[in-house]
């Protein structure tokens, strides 16, 4: 797609992802996943005594994770574009759980104060860990693309912004690199392909100025 538009990219691993092996309570059958990560950790550490796949309902965030649960043989009542609006659409509905969500340990906070505030019961269970993985750069770019607050935090760890563009894959991510960039585009759906739509979309923008 970058090279059909005359784009060229840098790439690299602004995170890594350590799967862990959590006790997961059988009480449980109303699922909230926040990433695909969550979805992993589920699959890797269910027991023959959980809910069968067709007795579990499940919430999410994200259009890939959603794709995983579907092929995994597992009912989406709610895909989301963030977990706020999740948070919210659970709130509104008349089915109140309680629900177990899988996490992980740089997970936001959004999604649990929202439930909490409203009386939601809720049980979190961590199912991975985010590590940082920084790496510095000797140039500056136009324009940098980010598909977590995690992957800000471990660009800025050894980088500066300076002038430079954030492109981010939702709000969450956004609302973090406005911490830091002047200047912050959200790709128009929560998925990899839409954030590179955006760039492209802007490009010409930014090759003029």
């Amino acid at each position: 797609m970058l090279k059909d538009a005359g784009i060229g990219i840098e790439t690299y691993d602004a995170i890594s992802i350590e799967h862990l092996n959590p006790e997961i309570p059988a009480a449980f059958s109303h699922y909230i996943f926040t990433s695909k990560n969550g979805v992993r950790a589920y699959l890797k550490n269910r027991k023959e005594y959980h809910p069968l796949p067709d007795e579990l309902l499940c919430y999410c965030v994200g259009e890939k994770t959603k794709a995983l649960l579907v092929e995994k043989g597992l009912k989406v009542v709610k895909m989301a574009n963030n977990a706020s609006e999740l948070a919210n659409f659970i709130i509104n509905k008349s089915e109140k759980g309680p629900f177990l969500v899988f996490t992980g340990n740089r997970n936001r906070p959004e999604l649990g104060n929202i439930l909490r505030q409203n009386g939601i019961s809720f049980r979190e269970i961590k199912g991975y860990e985010t590590h940082l993985n920084p790496h510095a750069f000797k140039r500056e770019f136009s324009c940098i693309l980010f598909y977590s607050p995690s992957g800000i935090k471990s660009f800025l760890t050894a980088n500066k912004p300076g002038n430079s563009i954030a492109v981010c894959i939702g709000e969450t991510t956004a609302k973090e690199a406005r911490k830091h960039f002047k200047k912050v585009w959200i790709a128009d759906k929560a998925t990899t392909d839409a954030v590179l739509d955006k760039l492209i979309e802007i490009y010409p923008t930014l090759a003029i100025t």
